[in-house]
C-alpha cells in the first residue's frame, strides 16, 4: 500500500508527500532570510500556518454538512482532511501580502515555494506505487467462529485493520461501523490484527459496538500481503478482491465516504 514507514512511526503517502514539501519549502526560506532578508523566514512562518489553516477551512466548506452536527471535528486535524486548493489559496494570500510589503522579495519567496513543491510532488512519485495487489485465497475465522474469506465476492469491500490496543482505531471505529451499517453495494470487513477472539469480543461488548464483519487475523496475514506499515489501515478493494486504494492512519467521515463514492464508481454502481 502507498505508506512510508520509519521505525515506530508511518505515514500515508500522500501526507508525507506533504510534510515533506513543508520542511523544505521552510528549510529553504531559513536559508534565504539568513543571506537576503530576515523578513522571509517570518514570511515563511506564517505562510505555512495560513496554507494548513485554508487548506482545512476549504475542507470543512466542502462538507459543511457533515461538519454540521459534530462541529467540534473541524479541529480534528489528526483525522486528515485538508484542501489542496485551500492551500493554494492560501499560501497565494500570502504571496500577496510579501509582494505588498517587499516587491524584490517575491521572487526569492517564490523560490522556496517551488522548492517545496518540487520536494512534494518528487517525494509523491516515489512513494506512490499504482501495483494493483490481488486479494489473498486464505480464509479467516470470523468473530461468529465461521470461515470467510476477504474480498472478492462480487461486490467492492472496504476492508479495515486495527487492533484493540490501536487508539485511532478506537477512535475510528464507531464511525466506520455506523457508515458500515448504511453503506449498501459496498462491504465492510473488520480484520483485527494479532488479537485473541476473547480480546475482540470484550472490547466491541464494552463499546457497544457491532461491526457488519469481524475476522481475525492472529499472524497479521492480512497486514503483510498488503504490506501495511501501521495501524489502523483502511483498503478499498474491487468487487474482485483486487487493492485499489488505501489509508493509512486514522480516516476522517468525510475521506471514507469520498473513497466508498469513488469505489463505486469504479465498479460502475450507481446510487
Amino acid at each position: 500500500m502507498n505508506a512510508v514507514s520509519f521505525g515506530p512511526f508511518a505515514f500515508d503517502a500522500e501526507r508525507f508527500a506533504a510534510i515533506v514539501g513543508m520542511i523544505v519549502f521552510l528549510a529553504v526560506a531559513a536559508v534565504l532570510a539568513h543571506r537576503v532578508d530576515d523578513r522571509l523566514g517570518r514570511w515563511s512562518s506564517w505562510t505555512t500556518l495560513a496554507g494548513l489553516a485554508a487548506a482545512r477551512l476549504g475542507h470543512v466548506l466542502q462538507h459543511l454538512d457533515s461538519f454540521a452536527s459534530e462541529s467540534w471535528r473541524v479541529l480534528a486535524v489528526w483525522q486528515g482532511g485538508f484542501s489542496w486548493s485551500g492551500g493554494v489559496a492560501g499560501m497565494a494570500l500570502m504571496m500577496v501580502v510579501l509582494f505588498l510589503n517587499s516587491r524584490k522579495l517575491v521572487a526569492w519567496g517564490a523560490a522556496s515555494v517551488a522548492a517545496g513543491v518540487l520536494a512534494a510532488t518528487a517525494t509523491a512519485a516515489f512513494t506512490y506505487s499504482s501495483t494493483q495487489i490481488p486479494p489473498m485465497a486464505s480464509t479467516f475465522r470470523a468473530l461468529t467462529g465461521t470461515q470467510s474469506t476477504v474480498g472478492g465476492k462480487g461486490h467492492p469491500t472496504v476492508l479495515n485493520l486495527w487492533a484493540t490496543w490501536c487508539p485511532p482505531c478506537r477512535r475510528e471505529m464507531p464511525m466506520m461501523a455506523e457508515l458500515a451499517a448504511r453503506t449498501s453495494d459496498v462491504g465492510f470487513v473488520f480484520a483485527n490484527q494479532g488479537e485473541q477472539s476473547a480480546t475482540v469480543a470484550d472490547y466491541l461488548r464494552n463499546e457497544n459496538l457491532e461491526p457488519s464483519e469481524v475476522v481475525l487475523d492472529p499472524q497479521l496475514l492480512l497486514s503483510r500481503h498488503y504490506s501495511a506499515v501501521g495501524l489502523p489501515a483502511t483498503l478499498f478493494l474491487a468487487a474482485d478482491g483486487t487493492l485499489i486504494g488505501s489509508h493509512l492512519g486514522e480516516i476522517s467521515r468525510e475521506a471514507l465516504a469520498q473513497k466508498i463514492q469513488e469505489l463505486k464508481t469504479q465498479e460502475g454502481i450507481s446510487e
